[in-house]
């Protein structure tokens, strides 16, 4: 529909030839419009109704029910007929006649007024608006009727109404598709009232419209599985960022725990959606994760960290597409699911300036960690006996009797040091966002500024973000331009001593010197003591070191839309991203790790310089009609390319004489045998797609998805290849013998099948690489050496998907339940694979054996109350979730990852045939044996043995739990809201690092470090024989076995959140349009029963926030 004929002017100074131009174009639309070219032929009113709607463009409001009891038939032939002159003819005869309200027409049963034409009541004229309650935005189109006959209206575009209404009062409703009608009562005085209504969305209503960034389609006729999310349903579960929402929303979109790098905010997550497709483990050789999702933002490919650095105030909605049915449009790039995030484009109406903000307060959570205190790291060392001299050496062992006194005699008068506590801190979060918004009809805009200081809850580490974005649309017949300017500057912070080094520290060392200074060391040895020196973290802290990086960058994508008819739009886009990334790292010279080296090799700088530049483009056709008031037809086809390029140099300096002269120009040179680096390559992608829905009478649903894909990442002979999917859906509740109960709103069952597939990996994995041989020249010039081997062969890593769910609301929305069972085989896999030696390469890429994953998903959402109408409303929910996965025909070829896993202390993967990806591989233990106090192996043939021989490896757990997911529930009332979520895991195992590695396996430097306090108690010994742990040893190796596998059930606060919308009333007294204050709490506790450290590098932390939003 043509709607620029309703841009209101505001005293805009146009030239006047525009004006012209404009208004010649207006007549002839309204001109246009105005008549009616239509043949009836026995249709009913109704269905007379919605033809002419079709033809003119018009909006029809009226009662379907009171319609449907008019038993006129219509026969009419309309030639160029006004339409005015058309709705006389057709509603002739009935008791029905209609009001026309700007495009909009509404259908009115006739009063008696107008038939007996009594004595003219006094009336009085009402304007008001009506906006929706998620973001104040006016709302086109919502039906406003008076009383039950006394005539009504429908918004406009600015969503405003005109009525006229008696003085002696009656009732207005308000009603929209997917809101709560309001009903208010007019009493002649009381005008002021309905200058401003504000609408809210039903609460339990189901996503009315699926948007995949390419298309979008109505969720009823949709076959793939799919969850949407508002923007505001996102930020009250937390304000931290999109990715954390998400994970507590969906049980299907998971985090993957990071306890090495915790709470980390410089540190991205490893994300999956229903499981693994790819080889896990070999992020690092791939070049990137090859488990992630597709990200799109507003159309466009994005990555991961544009994503987690995204204002969660500017997000209008997030859709995770799972199957193929609703991945396979983005054919080779969707085998791991596709995240499509929406942001708010600017509003129509008056300028209006929305400010947000988010204040929060983050605490470290050390609840996992389980370290002895001074007396019990004494008492260990003794035990382990390094205060004995196994030399015999009178001398030495009164040395060493000195330094066990002198630490004994500081416990004794205090000395408890809790380090941990050192590089922690309260960190403290506030993000802004500033957005003005307002316009035409015709133009649009929106500008929005952005600021966010995170502060990690670890000294010297922070994220700053600072943002600005520029949106335009503007509209001139049935053309639509859009322009998306987004420019974002990120400043980040590392601490340079990780949380490591003070877990280790003993506490029986003091932090500071009697002087009150930090030492270097907390311990050196005297002369005569065979020890090592303990480097003091603090020192090295406190030095002039630092990890920080830069990036400054900007996406500007623009859409060009040509709404041909109604039925068919052509749509251009382009996108272009540039970024540059600085990293630069520096230890002083005066850092406990040069101790050992000579004088120009002390120091260390570090700089690296990544630009990276991304471009894309997509050409799609749409076309969307209904035939016959049965049949619906959507078809999308277009054709898209991209283009991915980044440069990388860098280089490291040493040889620095000062602590304080931090630049690098006071290197001496570089490190021994090192140069400058640089690497450059280069992605390019070209796809063409088609995309076709139909739906017969919204009952009996078919999707379809093909797509052709060309990428350079592949070898020469495999650059291409198609990807398809096949949708089914029926709607059972459109069904005849289901329209006539109230207690079913919504039951459907669907099935798909497709073959996603994945490009996330290396650009050049493909091609033999070289590089240069600077070290050997000859006549001829610098020489070459095979760097990588290529292989022209190498073919894309394909994954069928299969999928059947239902959906099921019923009870009037009460109660929603959605289920999927899916199961994807990927073959063949893509891995790196180890060559032998005689190749002259490592290792190469290639296609080796299948993976197969199954698993199920659910989702229950229930409203013990449910009164719209007063705005209170009480939700439970749960989800749950659970996958398997297996590899097959994958032989030898992992066979040196296998040998690195056994070889390590504490690996626990493997990859064989019919292994799992999440499997503990380890040998059978029968525990420790009484007698002897030496552990008890289970050998595969059940025999028992003291002797470990890893050939007897099997699976002995799987980190995979058997149920996981979240429940919670919300509770709103009239403005107040308060909702909280917990995550529960069962069934799962989990292989205990910290008693394998702080308990048993302490050896003679590691018995130095502070450790598990499960390292001093229940260990074998004469008297305590019947032990959970060999007895304390120095030299003695523990090989991994079950013992150290555990089973795991966690149960965790993840979100608690309070909210308070005011009322109208209150926001207009001090002058504002809108205004909500939220407090979130994240991560308040976590219980398991395993006792495992969690965040070695840096700890997990809990986070508090406050949120305030105010429209003007």
């Amino acid at each position: 529909m043509n709607h620029s004929i309703f841009m209101k002017k505001r005293g805009l100074d146009w030239r006047k030839f525009i004006l012209l131009f404009i208004l010649c174009g207006c007549y002839q639309v309204l001109h246009a419009q105005h008549k009616v070219n239509l043949q009836l032929k026995r249709a009913t009113v109704t269905e007379a109704l919605k033809k002419m709607s079709v033809a003119t463009g018009y909006e029809f409001f009226y009662n379907s029910k009171q319609l449907a009891e008019c038993t006129k038939r219509v026969d009419a032939h309309f030639r160029e007929v006004p339409l005015t002159q058309a709705l006389q003819e057709v509603l002739s005869g009935t008791d029905f006649t209609f009001k026309t309200e700007n495009r909009t027409i509404v259908i009115l049963r006739r009063s008696v007024s107008e038939e007996k034409k009594p004595v003219e009541k006094k009336e009085i004229e009402i304007r008001g608006k009506v906006v929706d309650a998620a973001d104040h935005s006016p709302m086109i189109g919502v039906t406003v009727v008076v009383g039950d006959a006394l005539g009504g209206t429908a918004t406009d575009l600015n969503g405003e109404f005109v009525l006229k209404l008696p003085v002696d009062g009656c009732d207005i409703s308000f009603s929209f598709v997917g809101y709560e009608p309001q009903i208010k009562h007019f009493n002649g005085k009381n005008a002021a009232m309905l200058s401003h209504i504000v609408m809210h969305q039903k609460l339990m209503e189901i996503n009315d419209v699926v948007v995949t960034g390419i298309y979008q389609r109505k969720k009823e006729s949709f076959t793939g599985a799919s969850t949407t999310f508002k923007g505001d349903e996102l930020k009250s579960v937390g304000s931290q960022n999109v990715i954390q929402s998400l994970k507590t929303l969906d049980p299907s979109f998971k985090i993957m725990e990071n306890n090495q790098f915790g709470s980390n905010p410089n540190r991205m997550p490893d994300i999956e959606i229903r499981g693994k497709s790819s080889v896990m483990g070999l992020k690092e050789e791939y070049g990137t994760d090859p488990n992630q999702p597709l990200f799109i933002l507003d159309g466009f490919e994005t990555t991961l960290e544009t994503v987690m650095n995204l204002n969660m105030n500017r997000v209008a909605s997030v859709t995770i597409l799972k199957d193929a049915a609703s991945t396979a449009i983005y054919g080779s790039k969707a085998s791991n699911g596709v995240v499509v995030i929406e942001t708010k484009a600017p509003a129509k109406g008056r300028l209006q300036l929305s400010y947000k903000g988010d204040y929060g307060v983050t605490v470290a959570d050390l609840t996992d960690y389980n370290l002895m205190n001074a007396r019990e790291k004494l008492m260990f060392e003794d035990r382990a006996g390094i205060y004995k001299n196994k030399a015999g050496s009178p001398f030495d062992q009164i040395r060493l009797d000195s330094l066990y006194n002198a630490r004994l005699r500081n416990i004794a008068r205090g000395v408890d040091t809790y380090w941990l506590s050192e590089p922690i801190r309260t960190g403290f979060t506030h993000k802004h966002n500033l957005y003005a918004e307002g316009g035409e009809e015709k133009i649009r805009y929106g500008i929005g500024l952005s600021f966010g200081q995170v502060q990690g809850v670890m000294k010297g580490s922070d994220r700053q973000t600072i943002g600005g974005n520029l949106d335009l649309i503007y509209r001139t017949g049935k053309f639509q331009f859009s322009n998306k300017l987004t420019i974002d500057y990120v400043h980040t912070n590392d601490p340079s001593v990780s949380f490591e080094e003070y877990a280790q520290a003993n506490p029986y060392y003091e932090k500071y010197g009697a002087d009150g200074k930090i030492n270097k060391y907390l311990y050196y040895p005297s002369s005569g003591i065979d020890d090592f020196p303990v480097a003091n973290p603090l020192w090295n802290a406190h030095l002039n070191n630092y990890d920080k990086g830069e990036e400054f960058g900007f996406t500007n994508n623009f859409i060009i839309e040509w709404f041909a008819t109604h039925d068919f739009r052509v749509r251009a886009k382009f996108g272009m991203t540039k970024n540059d990334i600085t990293q630069d790292t520096r230890l002083s010279p005066q850092h406990s790790q040069f101790d050992d080296v000579g004088e120009n090799e002390k120091g260390l700088f570090t700089h690296s310089l990544t630009k990276s530049m991304v471009y894309e483009g997509d050409f799609a056709a749409t076309f969307g009609k209904l035939f016959a008031d049965k049949h619906m037809v959507n078809a999308v086809a277009g054709f898209n390319f991209s283009s991915n390029k980044n440069t990388m140099n860098g280089y490291s300096a040493n040889g620095f004489t000062e602590d304080q002269f931090a630049a690098p120009s006071f290197a001496n040179g570089y490190p021994d045998g090192g140069k400058p680096k640089y690497r450059e390559n280069q992605k390019r992608a070209a796809s063409f797609y088609i995309n076709g829905g139909y739906a017969y009478d919204n009952r009996y649903l078919l999707d379809f998805n093909y797509r052709n894909d060309g990428a350079s990442m592949f070898g020469t002979d495999n650059r291409f290849r198609n990807t398809w999917s096949i949708g089914l859906g029926w709607n059972m509740h459109n069904e005849g013998f289901m329209k006539n109960t109230d207690l079913i709103q919504l039951l459907k069952l669907r099935a798909s099948v497709g073959n996603p597939g994945n490009q996330n990996f290396a650009a050049y994995q493909a091609y033999s690489t070289y590089m240069f041989n600077g070290w050997m020249t000859n006549v001829f010039g610098t020489g070459v050496i095979l760097n990588a081997l290529g292989n022209k062969e190498l073919a894309w890593q394909e994954t069928i998907n299969y999928n059947i769910g239902t959906d099921l609301s019923m009870w009037g929305n009460r109660l929603n339940v959605t289920f999927d069972y899916y199961w994807k085989n990927t073959d063949p896999l893509l891995a790196i694979i180890t060559t032998p030696g005689s190749m002259g390469v490592k290792s190469m890429a290639m296609n080796a054996g299948t993976q197969k994953t199954r698993g199920w998903e659910a989702t229950v959402k229930f409203s013990p109350v449910y009164m719209p109408e007063q705005r209170i409303n009480w939700n439970i929910s749960v989800n749950a979730t659970h996958a398997t996965a297996s590899y097959a025909n994958i032989g030898n070829s992992f066979s040196a990852l296998n040998e690195s896993g056994r070889a390590s202390l504490a690996g626990t993967v493997r990859y064989y045939d019919g292994g799992s990806p999440t499997a503990i591989w380890a040998v059978r233990s029968a525990g420790i044996d009484p007698a002897t106090g030496k552990e008890l192996f289970i050998k595969k043939d059940g025999s028992y043995s003291f002797s470990y021989d890893v050939s007897d490896e099997v699976v002995v757990g799987d980190t995979e739990p058997k149920l996981e997911g979240v429940f919670g529930t919300t509770f709103y009332y009239k403005g107040f809201s308060l909702g909280c979520y917990f995550r529960y895991q069962l069934g799962g195992q989990v292989f205990n690092t910290s008693l394998f590695q702080k308990v048993e396996n302490i050896g003679t430097e590691e018995v130095y470090n502070n450790q598990d306090k499960r390292a001093l108690y229940d260990r074998w010994s004469e008297s305590n024989r019947e032990a959970q742990f060999k007895g304390v040893s120095l030299v003695q190796k523990t090989d991994k076995s079950s013992r150290f596998v555990m089973d795991e059930n966690t149960l965790s606060c993840e979100s608690v959140n309070v909210g308070y919308e005011f009322t109208q009333s209150f926001v207009k007294r001090i002058g504002l349009s809108a205004l909500t204050l939220q407090a979130n709490m994240n991560d308040l506790f976590r219980w398991s029963t395993v006792k495992n450290e969690r965040g070695i590098d840096y700890p997990f932390a809990r986070t508090v926030s406050f949120s305030i939003g105010a429209t003007f």
